[in-house]
């Protein structure tokens, strides 16, 4: 099955290709002072929820995982996110009315990368409305893509080992799209060191065709999930498709183009694996 998100918010297609999940008409003004707050305190929001969360974990791991279904009920409603391939992300800004690029919040968190601009917020074509989302303490650095550039911008982050997701602020409203990796992004941090789940995989799980892989091992050394492995007596890369997210970036750097994504729904083992 697809998931639950396609069910609640696509009619039962991708929710993050529905135009009306990116509506400017969806942007009512609780979403809008949930946005704001966002992003104008996220220190204080990874503070408040990452920082205790990590300590309770080490301290009394059991108790605190009881409380993850809650945790993750409110995170569903407020600020969640899927990984989405390359592909899905160029049919998303050509259905865009206008795409721009700002700072990344969570690399001005951690590292104080203020210019690093790996996010972009996206309008979608069926809002009558043109201007973007506003930006507390980032609107300096707003910087107005055309579909063309901003696909070029994406397929420069691909070929770069990045995740690309997708994120709601106020379900199912999708105020942006991040590219990350593993060590920049708290959501991922979230999902793979403390084990509370914040996104959804992609619909896809990667493939390797063994007759055209060569064993380089480009594939394993940019995944983000540890979902690739290498067998020395075949001389062969394989996925784990279990801990495999979907994201692609194994494809993108595979100079002999033998990975190709599949849909995880074609196959049981994997369709709750979300």
């Amino acid at each position: 099955m697809m998931c639950e998100f396609c069910t609640q918010h696509g009619e039962g297609k991708k929710w993050y290709l529905q135009a009306k999940n990116y509506s400017q008409e969806l942007m009512n003004a609780e979403r809008q002072q949930f946005m704001d707050d966002f992003l104008r305190d996220f220190e204080h929001y990874i503070s408040s929820k990452t920082g205790p969360l990590d300590k309770m974990l080490a301290a009394q791991p059991e108790a605190v995982r009881r409380l993850f279904p809650k945790i993750i009920e409110q995170q569903k409603k407020e600020h969640w996110g899927q990984v989405v391939p390359i592909e899905e992300i160029e049919e998303i800004l050509d259905m865009s009315l206008s795409v721009h690029r700002v700072s990344c919040v969570c690399r001005s968190a951690l590292r104080g990368y203020r210019e690093a601009r790996f996010c972009f917020g996206i309008v979608s074509a069926d809002s009558g409305k043109v201007s973007p989302p506003d930006y507390p303490d980032f609107s300096s650095d707003l910087e107005a893509l055309s579909r063309e550039d901003a696909k070029k911008a994406f397929r420069k982050l691909d070929r770069s080992g990045l995740v690309h997701t997708v994120w709601t602020f106020g379900t199912p409203y999708i105020g942006g799209i991040c590219n990350c990796s593993v060590n920049d992004c708290m959501a991922l941090k979230t999902r793979t060191r403390l084990g509370l789940p914040t996104f959804f995989k992609a619909e896809y799980v990667a493939s390797v065709d063994w007759e055209e892989c060569n064993g380089c091992r480009n594939c394993m050394k940019a995944c983000s999930f540890g979902a690739i492995s290498y067998s020395p007596h075949q001389d062969k890369c394989f996925v784990n498709q279990i801990q495999c997210y979907g994201c692609g970036v194994c494809r993108a750097v595979c100079d002999r183009d033998a990975i190709a994504m599949r849909d995880r729904n074609a196959t049981p083992a994997l369709a709750n694996e979300w």
